[in-house]
Order: structure tokens, then sequence, then C-alpha cells
């Protein structure tokens, strides 16, 4: 696109928005060289909706000393960070680019249940995937993407009734090579 507009439940994109919405990046976000313990505090800093004590909680049940520091941390478990992280916000909107790709699949599972158990059922969580068999069964709605434009929306089982497909069956047929 080379124009338009954005909003968050009707404010433009922007500092108004910001207390709104928590996003996860597909890539870490977190400095290489902060701590664990210096991640909560940064996030505990920027975002006034951030719960530390969340996070701690979190953090611990991964196992995940603070002490560690973010670059000697695997790639799962950086993800797993970066997702408390956002998870420990209490946003409106949640918006996770491609939160489960890369990792093993115990790494998915405790993804997925961080996802599901830490937002707020009055907030809504917008996940951008190619994996999608993995998180089918939890979705409520999808949106297919092809060369920039929306090309299908709908349920699950809206999809199912109308064309037989679960919605991974029907991604792969839409965008086979």
């Amino acid at each position: 696109p080379t124009g338009g507009t954005a909003e968050v439940n009707g404010i433009p994109v922007g500092e108004g928005t910001k207390s709104r919405v928590a996003y996860l990046p597909e890539r870490n976000s977190i400095p290489e060289h902060f701590r664990v313990a210096e991640a909560v505090d940064y996030y505990a800093d920027f975002f006034a909706d951030f719960d530390r004590a969340r996070a701690v909680s979190m953090l611990d049940s991964l196992g995940v000393d603070p002490n560690f520091i973010i670059k000697n941390l695997s790639k799962g478990t950086k993800e797993k960070v970066q997702l408390v992280m956002v998870m420990s916000r209490r946003a409106d909107l949640y918006l996770l680019d491609e939160p489960i790709s890369g990792v093993d699949p115990a790494a998915r599972d405790f993804i997925i249940g961080t996802i599901l158990s830490a937002y707020s059922p009055t907030s809504s969580v917008l996940i951008s995937t190619h994996l999608i068999s993995d998180i089918e069964s939890v979705m409520h709605g999808f949106l297919l993407l092809k060369n920039g434009k929306v090309y299908s929306t709908g349920t699950p089982e809206g999809l199912k009734e109308k064309t037989g497909k679960t919605v991974d069956e029907y991604f792969r047929e839409v965008f086979r090579c």
C-alpha cells in the first residue's frame, strides 16, 4: 500500500494506542546484553500496564534465572522470555508475529498455552503465522492475505461448512506452489 490509515478502537495509531497494543515481533527485540531481570525492568519502566509480578511468576515457572544474559539463552528460551514480557502487559490488543516459528514442539505448546492463559477475555489476540495446524484448535477467526490483499476471512467452523476443509487444508490449497 502507498497510503492509508490505521486505527485501534477508533484511535489513530500513535502515542494514544501505545497503552492499548502489545506487540511481539518475529525477531527478538530484547537487547542481547540485558539480563532477564533487566528485560523485566525495561518493560516495567516503558509500559504502565506491565505486570511485573506476573512476568516474574511466569519466568520462574519456566526455570529462567533472572541473572541469565539474553544472548546466552537458546532461541526457544529467548522466544519464551519475549512472549512473557509481551503477555505480562494488560493490553486491549496483542499482535503476535510468528510466535511459534523456529521453536521445537514443546516450546510451541508452551507458547500457545501462555497466550491462552495470559490474555484478558476482553482483549483480542491477532497471530500472524504459517503454522496454522498448531493454532487452528484455538482460533476464533482467520484472515488470509494473498499478494497483499485480503483473500478470505471467516471462522474455522464456517469454512468447514462451506468447503469441507480445515483452515490449514484451505491455506495449503490456496498457497500451493
